[in-house]
C-alpha cells in the first residue's frame, strides 16, 4: 500500500515538473501520426483512382467525366493528391506549431493580432504571395494542367513534375528544374490535353 502510494505520488510530482514537456511531445507525436495517417489516405485514393481508370478504360472514365479519358484522369488525381497533402502538411504545421506556443506560455490571441497588424502593413507585398495562391487553385480546379503534361509556361517549358499551390515545377529537356510561380503564368500551352473521341469522331465527319 506505501509502495502504490509513493509510485502515485511520483506520478504526480512528475507530471507537475514536467508537465509542459510531456504535452508538447503529446502535441508533436500527435501532429506526426495524423499527418502520416492522412497522407496515406490521400496516396491510397489516387491509388485506387489510378487503377479503377486502368482497370476499367474509357467506359470508367465516361461515368466520371465526360471530356476526360482515363489517363487524363489518373494524372488529374496525382495532382489533387499532391496540392491536398501540401494543404495537409501546412495545416498540421500550423496548428500544432499555435498549440505547442500555447503550452509555452505565449500569448497567441496577441500573437495573432500583432500578426494581423504587420500583415496590413505588409499587404502590398503579399499580394503576390496570395495572387500565387489563387492562380494555383484556379490551375488545378480548371484542370489546365498536371503531373506528368509536356506544357510551355513561356519561360519555362517541358513536363510538369509537381503542381502545388503557390509553385509549379517543370523538368525541361536538358535536364533543368524550373520552379515557376503560378501567378507569373500568363499563357499555358499543354500538348498532353486530347480531344474526347466525339470531338475526334466529328473531326473525321467534317473531313469527309
Amino acid at each position: 500500500m506505501n509502495s502504490y502510494a509513493a509510485f502515485t505520488n511520483w506520478l504526480q510530482m512528475a507530471w507537475q515538473d514536467w508537465s509542459t514537456l510531456i504535452r508538447i511531445s503529446l502535441i508533436l507525436i500527435g501532429a506526426i501520426v495524423l499527418r502520416a495517417l492522412l497522407l496515406v489516405s490521400v496516396k491510397r485514393v489516387v491509388k485506387g483512382i489510378a487503377s479503377g481508370a486502368k482497370k476499367n478504360g474509357q467506359a470508367r472514365a465516361k461515368s466520371i467525366t465526360v471530356a476526360m479519358n482515363p489517363e487524363r484522369l489518373v494524372l488529374r488525381a496525382k495532382t489533387l493528391g499532391s496540392v491536398l497533402s501540401n494543404f495537409i502538411t501546412w495545416s498540421i504545421y500550423v496548428v500544432s506549431g499555435t498549440m505547442i506556443l500555447s503550452e509555452l506560455g505565449v500569448a497567441v490571441g496577441a500573437l495573432i493580432a500583432g500578426a494581423g497588424i504587420l500583415g496590413a502593413a505588409l499587404g502590398f507585398g503579399a499580394q503576390n504571395i496570395v495572387r500565387d495562391l489563387l492562380s494555383g487553385l484556379f490551375i488545378v480546379f480548371e484542370d489546365q494542367y498536371g503531373i506528368g503534361d509536356a506544357v510551355d509556361l513561356g519561360e519555362a517549358s517541358g513536363i510538369v513534375e509537381n503542381v502545388g499551390l503557390r509553385i509549379t515545377q517543370v523538368r525541361d529537356s536538358n535536364g533543368t528544374l524550373w520552379y515557376v510561380r503560378n501567378g507569373e503564368i500568363l499563357r499555358v500551352g499543354n500538348s498532353s490535353h486530347k480531344g474526347s473521341e466525339g470531338q475526334k469522331e466529328t473531326k473525321k465527319r467534317a473531313k469527309k
